[in-house]
């Protein structure tokens, strides 16, 4: 997986993060497997260092141009690795946008961070003032403005971003994550609430959610909410919250909330639970099979047409998606349809080496060996600029396609 070469600048400071544990010494002939880098970010608003995880896609240094939604994902210390992995998986299936995912460690004062405020009379189940047992919970507010004045800003300008956000949070994750749809709703474009503990504060979301959900305005927003089906009582608030928010059908909320029944439990609910949220959020995303194999360029950029009206962004058809439909026509000898196919991968993704040399790959079927070596050499050069791996792959076909025109 390629990462980005990072430079420590500003407020941000590096350190590499991998898989492997421990320090071990790695033998020769072996590669870490790396999933991300380890950042810290200076706070003013919290007033202290707060170290992030980021994952970028595959390929994001060798697509100069592309742009990216991010995912936030809370209690990144234990979520962090299974949600890059499945993002990573998602995208790869084609089911999912591919995505910065930026994890959000919780371990300085998960309480303080992640818990809205609370009632001063406030009681546990064991009858003691939460105000004594946990004095400094209550800052979720806080921890708000740290996302919205540093946090963000900061990762949309070292990073290429689209401007689409998801908030990812389990437990008083979720709870946290709910209380800002409730309350700063514009602050993310979806949100992944997992086994939210809605009991906070005496169940005051329970009451007060579904009324602000109904009152949301425009653009829309996307929930996805799940728990434990044996998790009492927590199940039974959510279904007070869920069958209040049927009646109240909000018009600016697409929503789902599932019961997850079997083996999974609170620990293990998370990766099951966030894999659903995605699926949801991103719901006809993939383009069908029957689609793709027509090879119909009016009807796919129809479907991501309607799929950038949904998201509120353009969403750009991804180049794999042109690239194997281009070449479904050349298969077939359907050389027009072909040419027009990777014609068009060229203009949305110009800066595309594959893009280019597959260009080529049809104009040489065609016979137009003059324009196909232009693309040849266009792919060369772009890969040399952007340090693509598949360099000698491009020089090659260029270097065949120039002794072929050699007089």
């Amino acid at each position: 997986m390629r990462l980005s070469q990072l430079l420590c600048r500003g407020l941000w400071g590096f350190a590499l993060l991998s898989v492997l544990r421990g320090g071990t010494a790695l033998a020769a002939g072996e590669t870490p497997i790396v999933v991300g880098t380890r950042i810290t970010l200076t706070s003013k608003v919290l007033g202290e260092e707060r170290p992030l995880m980021i994952h970028l896609p595959d390929g994001y240094d060798a697509a100069p141009t592309e742009r990216y939604p991010v995912l936030y994902v809370l209690d990144a210390e234990t979520h962090f690795v299974h949600v890059a992995g499945m993002v990573e998986f998602l995208a790869r299936t084609r089911h999912i946008p591919e995505m910065i995912v930026v994890g959000v460690p919780n371990t300085t004062d998960r309480e303080r961070d992640l818990t809205p405020p609370f009632s001063k009379t406030e009681r546990i189940d064991d009858g003691r003032l939460l105000s004594e047992v946990a004095p400094t919970a209550g800052h979720a507010d806080t921890f708000l403005r740290f996302f919205m004045e540093e946090l963000a800003p900061a990762v949309e300008a070292r990073y290429r971003t689209q401007p689409y956000r998801i908030l990812v949070g389990h437990s008083f994750g979720g709870l946290f994550a709910m209380h800002v749809l409730t309350h700063k709703p514009e602050s993310f474009n979806a949100y992944v609430a997992l086994s939210p503990s809605v009991h906070w504060n005496s169940a005051e979301l329970v009451r007060t959610a579904p009324e602000a959900l109904a009152r949301l305005a425009p653009p829309g927003r996307a929930l996805y909410l799940d728990e434990d089906a044996e998790e009492a009582p927590n199940v039974a608030r959510l279904r007070k919250l869920t069958q209040d928010l049927r009646k109240r059908k909000p018009a600016n909320l697409t929503w789902r909330y599932d019961e997850l029944r079997g083996q999974d439990d609170h620990a293990s609910l998370p990766h099951i639970g966030t894999y659903e949220g995605l699926r949801f959020l991103f719901n006809g995303w993939k383009v069908p099979e029957a689609l793709q194999m027509t090879g119909d360029l009016a009807r796919l950029e129809a479907h991501y047409t309607g799929l950038s009206k949904r998201v509120g962004y353009p969403v750009v058809p991804q180049e794999r998606l042109f690239n194997v439909v281009g070449y479904r026509h050349l298969d077939a000898k359907r050389l027009p349809q072909a040419i027009a196919a990777f014609e068009r991968n060229i203009t949305l993704h110009p800066d595309s080496s594959n893009a280019h040399d597959s260009l080529a790959d049809a104009l040489e079927a065609a016979g137009r060996l003059r324009e196909a070596l232009t693309h040849r050499e266009r792919a060369v050069a772009l890969a040399r600029e952007h340090q693509d791996p598949d360099l000698p792959h491009y020089q090659k076909h260029a270097d065949d396609l120039r002794a072929r025109l050699a007089p």
